[in-house]
């Protein structure tokens, strides 16, 4: 996903179909910095956070529905 899109406490969709908040973002590397909020099949990542390339992040997450590449 483009990074010009994202910003800090936004929800998005990731790649796996998990739930994340972007914590910070660095455009140098295109990285984000996520905190998983739902992780399916594996409940054990909730509340983890890691890096993740721009690429795995494939929607924002506007409640009733998403966009970007769904």
């Amino acid at each position: 996903m483009n990074l010009d899109d994202l910003s800090v406490g936004l929800n998005v969709l990731l790649d796996t179909g998990d739930l994340a908040e972007v914590l910070s973002i660095n455009d140098g590397e295109q990285t984000v910095r996520i905190c998983y909020l739902d992780a399916m099949g594996q409940p054990e990542l909730v509340g983890s956070e890691v890096w993740l390339s721009a690429d795995e992040v494939i929607a924002i997450d506007m409640g009733s529905h998403s966009e970007g590449r769904t």
